[in-house]
C-alpha cells in the first residue's frame, strides 16, 4: 500500500512537471517587425517593438532592450531625444526601441529580455545597414555658357556603388562627339542654346534594387550682344536727355557708361544717372561740354560687350552782335550779324517789310550780297554773316531781321539800316489854301529828310517876315505859317524851303480868296414814282472857289408862290439825289443851289414836276445785279433763296409779296414754262419781307422765279430770274421745314400718352377690376344704391349692372321730362361789313425801307404842309 502511495505520488509529480513544461513553452517575447534580420539604410529612422505573449501578462516583467554589446538601452530622459532610446508601454507589456538616425556603427544583434515567474525570456533581431543613394554634387539648377564646354555635375554615392544613366527630357544620352558621360557628370562640348533644357541623372544600386533620379535644369547663358542703333545722338542744351543702350544676353546683362575722353564712370558723376538694369543714361541740364563719345558696356555671367555712341549737344543760336548802321543815299551800306551755337548756326537776313529772306549770295542782280562764315570757339561754333547793299536808295531804309538757325532752334534780332537823303516834299499836296472874310488860315509845310531839315519861308520871292497878321511856327522838319488876310495883298504864293547836309528842296503853296459857288449848271429829272422823284445834278465850275461839298433843294406845291414856306433837302456830293414823301398827283416846284466851305451859292431856275397818280408798287430789284434772262446755278438741289430790295410803294403801302416759280425749258433760245400745273405761288403777308427760301425743288431742274409787290392798287411788274438746281440732294445750312409746330408735336405726344393710359386702365378694369375706371364705377354704383334707398320704389327696378355696364334696363314707365328750355337770342361777335365811305375818309400810314432808307408814306387828304431837311 505504501508502495502504491509512492507510485501515485510520483505519477502526480510527473504530471505537474509536464504541465509546467507545457506552460513555459507557450510564454515568449515577439519582436516586430518579425524578420530575424533586417536591413536599414544609413541615416534612416528605425522603430522595433518587443512584446510579451503569455497566458498571464501580470507574471511577466517589463521587457528591456540590449545593444549588440549587451548594454541595456535606457529610456530617454524627459525633454530629450537621444540617437537610441527605449519607451515602455506597460499596458501591452511592450518595450519600443527608437533609433532616430542609424549609422553603420549601430549595426548588430539587438536583444529583448524579460522574466516570467522567474523564468528568463528573450528574443533578438539582427540590424544590418547599407548606404543609400546620396546626391553629393548635383545642383538642380546649373548654368552653361554658349560656345564653351560644360560638365553637368551629378556626383552620387551609395554602398554598394551605383550605376548612373543620363536622359534629356526623356531621351537617353550616350557618349558621342558632343556628350561624354563621366563618373561625376555629363560633359557637353561647345554648348549651344539648343542644349538648354532639363536633364535627368538616374542612379541604380543593383544589389539593393534602389533607384533614384535627379532632374537638373540646365540654362545656357549667352554673352551680351549689342542691338543695332544710330551711332549718333543729338541732345539739346538746358534740357534733360536720355540715351538708351540695349543688349541681348542671358541672363539679362547689367550696364555701365563711361565718357571716352575722360574715362570717368558716369554712374558716380554729377548730373548723370545710369540705370544698370535697363542701360538708360540720363543727363540732367545738358551743357555744351557734354558733347563727345560715350561708351556703353553690357556685362553678364557669359561675357562682356560694349558700343560707342557719338553725342552731339544742340546749342540753340544766340545772336550777340548786330549794330544799327547809317549810310547816305546812293552809297554802299552793310549790316553784320554774329551768333554762337552748336552746330554752327545758319544766318540769313530778311527785311521786315518782306516775307521772304534774302538768299545767301547775290540778290537783286548783285546789288545786295549776303556772305557768311563759321569757326570753332570753345565748346560752340560761331557764325557771322554780312549783308552788303550797293547804291542805297530810300526803299532800303528800315528794319532788317537777322535769323540764326540750327537743329537746336533759332534766334532773331532786328537791326536798323538808316538811309540818309536830302529833303523832299513828295507827299505834300498842291491844293490851294482858301480863306474868306479875313478868316485866319494855316499854311503847313512838312519836309521829309534824314537827317531832319531846317525850314525857312518866302513870300513872293522875298523872305517871309513875321507881322501882326503873319506868324511863323517851327523851323523844321514841320513848320506852318498862320495868316490873317485882312487885305488882299496877303493872298499869293508862299514858298517853303527845306535844307539839310545832303541838299535842299522847296515847295510852293497858294493862299487864295474863296467865294461861294456859282449857280447849278444843270438839273434833270431821273426817276419818278407816285411819292418820290430823283434828279441828276451837274454842279458849277470850281475855278473861283473851294470844291462843292453838297447840293441843296427847296420844293413846294406849284400853287404856293412863297419860297419861304418851301420844304428843303440837302445831299452830299455824289449821293442819290432823291426827294421822298411827296403827294401823288400833286405838282411841285424845285430849285437847286450848290454849297461849299464858304456857303451856299445862288438858286438856279426852278423846275416843275408833276407827280403821277397812286399806282401799284414799283418793280422789285434783286439785291445782286442779276439779269432777268441769265441762268443762275444754285448751290442746293432742293431749295433756292430769293433776296430783293423793297420797291417804292407809289402811294399805297405794300401789304404782301407774291413769289411764283415754275419749271421751264429753253426752246430755240427762248424760255418756256414746262407745265403750268407745276407752277407754284406763295404769298408773303409782310411789307418788310426782303427774302424767301423756295423749297421742295427738284434736282437738276431749271426754274423761272418771279417776285411781285402788291398794294391795294394791284401788283407791280415782276422781278424775274432763272435758276438751275444742283445735282443730287445736298444738305444746306437751313433747317428743313417742319410739318408740325413744336406745340402740335407736344400735343400729339401727350394725346398718345393719354390713350396708352386709358388702354392700360381698361385692361386693368376688365381683368382685375382695378384702376381709375373701376374706381369711378364703384362710386357710381354706391351712389345708385343710396339714391334708391332715398327715392323708394320709384327706381327700385334698377340694380347695379356687372362691370359698370352703360346699357341700362328699360324702366317700367317713363319718367316725366323737364319742361323745354326757351332759347333767348344772345349777342354775337359778327358784325356787318364796313361800308365804303370813300377814299377821303380812309387814312393809312405805313413805314417801309426803300433802297436802304426808311420811307414814311401817308394816304388820304393832306391837311397842311410837311417840311423835311
Amino acid at each position: 500500500m505504501r508502495a502504491t502511495r509512492v507510485r501515485a505520488t510520483g505519477v502526480a509529480a510527473l504530471a505537474v512537471f509536464l504541465a509546467v513544461i507545457t506552460g513555459c513553452s507557450s510564454q515568449i517575447l515577439r519582436i516586430y517587425p518579425m524578420q530575424k534580420q533586417q536591413t536599414v539604410a544609413v541615416g534612416k529612422s528605425v522603430v522595433l517593438t518587443c512584446q510579451a505573449e503569455t497566458q498571464d501578462p501580470a507574471l511577466v516583467t517589463q521587457p528591456q532592450w540590449k545593444d549588440p554589446k549587451g548594454f541595456v538601452i535606457n529610456e530617454a530622459a524627459p525633454g530629450t531625444r537621444p540617437e537610441i532610446y527605449t519607451e515602455a508601454m506597460p499596458a501591452k507589456q511592450s518595450q519600443l526601441l527608437y533609433i532616430s538616425s542609424i549609422t553603420q556603427a549601430m549595426a548588430g544583434n539587438y536583444t529583448c529580455v524579460a522574466t516570467y515567474t522567474n523564468m528568463p525570456l528573450s528574443a533578438s533581431v539582427v540590424l544590418d545597414t547599407f548606404v543609400a543613394i546620396t546626391w553629393v554634387n548635383a545642383n538642380e539648377n546649373q548654368f552653361a555658357t554658349k560656345g564653351k564646354d560644360f560638365k553637368i555635375m551629378c556626383e552620387v554615392t551609395a554602398e554598394p556603388a551605383p550605376s548612373v544613366d543620363w536622359f534629356k527630357e526623356g531621351t537617353t544620352i550616350v557618349t558621342s562627339d558632343r556628350y561624354v558621360i563621366h563618373a561625376n557628370g555629363l560633359l557637353i562640348k561647345n554648348v549651344e542654346e539648343s542644349d538648354d533644357g532639363t536633364y535627368t541623372c538616374r542612379a541604380v544600386v543593383i544589389q539593393t534594387g534602389e533607384l533614384a533620379e535627379r532632374n537638373i535644369k540646365l540654362e545656357v547663358y549667352t554673352a551680351p550682344e549689342m542691338e543695332e542703333r544710330e551711332p549718333r545722338v543729338e541732345i539739346k542744351e538746358g534740357e534733360s536727355a536720355a540715351i538708351t543702350c540695349k543688349a541681348r544676353g542671358k541672363p539679362p546683362p547689367t550696364y555701365s557708361w563711361i565718357k571716352a575722353n575722360t574715362r570717368e564712370n558716369l554712374a558716380t558723376t554729377s548730373r548723370y544717372s545710369v540705370n544698370d538694369n535697363t542701360g538708360l543714361l540720363t543727363i540732367d541740364r545738358v551743357e555744351a561740354g557734354d558733347y563727345g563719345k560715350y561708351i556703353c558696356s553690357a556685362v553678364n555671367q557669359a561675357g562682356q560687350n560694349e558700343t560707342e555712341i557719338e553725342v552731339e549737344v544742340l546749342v540753340p543760336p544766340k545772336i550777340f552782335e548786330l549794330f544799327n548802321t547809317t549810310a547816305a543815299e546812293k552809297t554802299d551800306g552793310r549790316l553784320e550779324c554774329k551768333a554762337t551755337g552748336r552746330p554752327a548756326p545758319r544766318i540769313s537776313f530778311r527785311k521786315r517789310s518782306n516775307s521772304d529772306p534774302f538768299l545767301n549770295g547775290p540778290n537783286e542782280e548783285g546789288r545786295i550780297i549776303v556772305e557768311s562764315s563759321s569757326r570753332q570757339t570753345g565748346d560752340q561754333m560761331q557764325s557771322s554773316a554780312v549783308i552788303s547793299i550797293a547804291r542805297l536808295n530810300r526803299t532800303d531804309d528800315g528794319l532788317y531781321e537777322c535769323i540764326a538757325e540750327n537743329e537746336g532752334g533759332e534766334a532773331r534780332k532786328n537791326g536798323h539800316l538808316t538811309v540818309q537823303f536830302k529833303p523832299t516834299f513828295e507827299h505834300m499836296s498842291n491844293v490851294p489854301v482858301w480863306s474868306w472874310n479875313s478868316q485866319p488860315v494855316n499854311i503847313s509845310c512838312i519836309a521829309e529828310s534824314i537827317p531832319n531839315a531846317t525850314i525857312k519861308w518866302k513870300f513872293r520871292e522875298y523872305d517871309l517876315i513875321e507881322s501882326p497878321h503873319v506868324k511863323i511856327y517851327g523851323s523844321g522838319p514841320i513848320s506852318y505859317v498862320t495868316v490873317v488876310p485882312v487885305d488882299r495883298s496877303l493872298y499869293g504864293v508862299y514858298k517853303c524851303i527845306a535844307t539839310n547836309t545832303l541838299g535842299e528842296a522847296e515847295h510852293i503853296m497858294q493862299l487864295r480868296e474863296a467865294f461861294p459857288p456859282g449857280p447849278v449848271l444843270q438839273v434833270k429829272q431821273d426817276t419818278i414814282t407816285a411819292t418820290s422823284v430823283s434828279f441828276n445834278i451837274v454842279g458849277p465850275a470850281e475855278d473861283m472857289g473851294p470844291p462843292t461839298l453838297a447840293f441843296t433843294t427847296q420844293y413846294k406845291e406849284n400853287g404856293n408862290f412863297d419860297w419861304n414856306l418851301a420844304m428843303n433837302r440837302t445831299w452830299s456830293v455824289n449821293s442819290p439825289y432823291i426827294v421822298e414823301n411827296l403827294t401823288p398827283m400833286f405838282t411841285y416846284d424845285f430849285r437847286f443851289a450848290a454849297v461849299n466851305q464858304v456857303g451856299a451859292g445862288s438858286w438856279g431856275a426852278p423846275i416843275t414836276v408833276v407827280m403821277p397818280r397812286r399806282s401799284p408798287p414799283e418793280q422789285p430789284k434783286w439785291r445782286e445785279a442779276i439779269s432777268s434772262e441769265s441762268l443762275i446755278h444754285g448751290k442746293f438741289a432742293d431749295r433756292y433763296e430769293l433776296q430783293w430790295k423793297i420797291p417804292a410803294h407809289n402811294g399805297e403801302p405794300i401789304d404782301m409779296y407774291e413769289v411764283n416759280y415754275c419749271p421751264v425749258l429753253k426752246v430755240s433760245g427762248e424760255w418756256r414754262v414746262a407745265s403750268e400745273t407745276q407752277c407754284m405761288v406763295e404769298e408773303l403777308r409782310s411789307y418788310e419781307a426782303i427774302s424767301y427760301e423756295v423749297r421742295g425743288l427738284h434736282p437738276d431742274t431749271r426754274y423761272r422765279m418771279q417776285v411781285r409787290a402788291h398794294n391795294v392798287l394791284g401788283y407791280s411788274l415782276p422781278a424775274q430770274l432763272y435758276v438751275q438746281t444742283a445735282l443730287g440732294v445736298e444738305r444746306s445750312g437751313f433747317a428743313p421745314p417742319q410739318l408740325l409746330s413744336s406745340g402740335m408735336i407736344i400735343g400729339v405726344a401727350l394725346a398718345g400718352v393719354f390713350i396708352c393710359l386709358v388702354i392700360v386702365d381698361l385692361l386693368l378694369f376688365c381683368f382685375r377690376r382695378q384702376g381709375v375706371i373701376a374706381t369711378i364705377c364703384g362710386k357710381r354704383a354706391k351712389k345708385h344704391k343710396e339714391d334708391e334707398a332715398k327715392l323708394g320704389s320709384l327706381y327700385g327696378w334698377r340694380f347695379p349692372l356687372p362691370y359698370c355696364s352703360t346699357k341700362p334696363r328699360a324702366p317700367p314707365s317713363p319718367a316725366p321730362l323737364p319742361p323745354p328750355l326757351k332759347l333767348v337770342p344772345t349777342p354775337t361777335d359778327e358784325k356787318e361789313p364796313l361800308k365804303d365811305t370813300g377814299d377821303e375818309s380812309i387814312k393809312r400810314n405805313s413805314s417801309v425801307e426803300f433802297d436802304g432808307r426808311r420811307v414814311y408814306a401817308t394816304s388820304g387828304t393832306i391837311i397842311g404842309k410837311n417840311s423835311a431837311v
